[in-house]
């Protein structure tokens, strides 16, 4: 009798370990409140197998670091994030230590980040920085927030399943190379009454036949005497 009060003991406690592994194999996405460092510690082995992630708070160089040894993620909410500046980043390519300035969109943030397919912007961010996109090649949307003024060089290069960008009403500068080889894109979507500064080559390999660029009402000839999108065939007011 007691041998079998003992038995139903173990078989409750392996089913409930059971379930718990169950769990925890099935958690694939999750909301956190984090605070800047904080963020590995608070997603402990989830580290590995969340795909769709939603933050809120502030995150340093070190949380950077986390979200990109995330395997799984494809999908980030950062909306309610403000980037601070601290931690430790370290660069993919130069291996050495990258600095930034708050509300910043550091360079190489998502740098060949090729699961992410969706990222939303913390909104209060007014720079997006040197290669903080580039070769994410399954992204297919971007929108800017309105405080950012400047795109960095190659910021989205090789992101070649990227269809649509928006880009904010108060953008001044958009760097060599932003948009170079983005392929797939057909909508560009540019909010400032003035064109904002780009090169002939921030939009090299992208067909300009086929895109369609996007400007506010009496705008359309202000770009289409700007240098850069000008090239752009169809320029639609709106």
């Amino acid at each position: 009798m007691r041998i079998n009060t003992i038995s139903r003991y173990i078989f409750v406690a392996i089913c409930l370990l059971q379930s718990l592994g169950i769990y925890a194999q099935n958690i694939t996405s999750d909301t956190i409140k984090v605070k800047a460092g904080k963020l590995s510690e608070l997603l402990g082995s989830n580290v590995d197998l969340i795909k769709d992630l939603t933050l809120k708070g502030e995150i340093n160089g070190t949380d950077i670091t986390t979200i990109r040894s995330m395997k799984k993620l494809s999908v980030l909410n950062l909306a309610d994030v403000k980037i601070v500046k601290g931690g430790v980043f370290i660069s993919s390519i130069y291996n050495d230590k990258i600095d930034f300035s708050n509300n910043e969109i550091p360079e190489e943030m998502f740098y060949s980040k090729d699961n992410l397919t969706s990222v939303i912007l913390p909104e209060d961010i007014n720079a997006i920085g040197l290669k903080s996109f580039s070769d994410c090649l399954k992204l297919t949307s971007i929108i800017m927030p309105d405080g950012v003024t400047s795109v960095g060089t190659d910021a989205f290069v090789g992101c070649t399943a990227l269809n649509s960008v928006t880009i904010s009403s108060s953008m001044t500068v958009i760097e060599y190379g932003a948009f170079q080889n983005c392929t797939e894109l057909t909508n560009v979507y540019c909010k400032p009454l003035i064109p904002p500064k780009i090169t002939l080559y921030t939009f090299f390999g992208v067909n300009k036949t086929n895109c369609k660029l996007h400007v506010p009402k009496g705008t359309s000839a202000a770009y289409k005497s700007a240098v850069g999108w000008s090239e752009f065939k169809s320029i639609i007011e709106e």
